[in-house]
């Protein structure tokens, strides 16, 4: 599911759109307010698979590191370390694990920001009894 962003990018942009109080957001906010807890629920959903492979990341992350300290080239940890940040294998590891933690806070962001929808639109529609 980690591979299907593009999908869940543009579903979450269609949604934002519904957000904005509007008239026919108004009449139709019991809709609305169980339509964003479904978002909200997807992209839960989302998080807990980028969670378990952003596990898998850092383990490779931190084995890779590990691996390499022991083999690079320097007179001390200082710059055995930063020849490893330039080494390309471990630049490549770390670039993918760093991409995916921004992934996971993006989709954190978007979840509270459909919760507050659906918190919202939920008290309109108890207004409207």
């Amino acid at each position: 599911m980690i591979d299907c962003f593009d999908e869940v990018f543009d579903e979450v942009n269609k949604q934002l759109e519904l957000i904005t109080v509007t008239s026919e957001g108004l009449a139709e906010s019991k809709e609305r307010a169980a339509n964003f807890l479904v978002v909200e629920a997807v992209l839960i959903e989302y998080l807990r698979q980028i969670d378990g492979e952003l596990a898998k990341r850092s383990s490779l992350k931190d084995a890779t590191f590990a691996n390499k300290i022991n083999r690079v080239a320097g007179k001390n940890i200082t710059e055995r370390k930063i020849n490893i940040a330039t080494d390309e294998e471990y630049a490549s590891i770390r670039e993918s694990f760093e991409e995916l933690d921004a992934l996971r806070e993006w989709v954190k962001g978007h979840i509270k920001i459909f919760e507050n929808a659906h918190i919202m639109y939920r008290g309109f529609s108890r207004e409207d009894r």
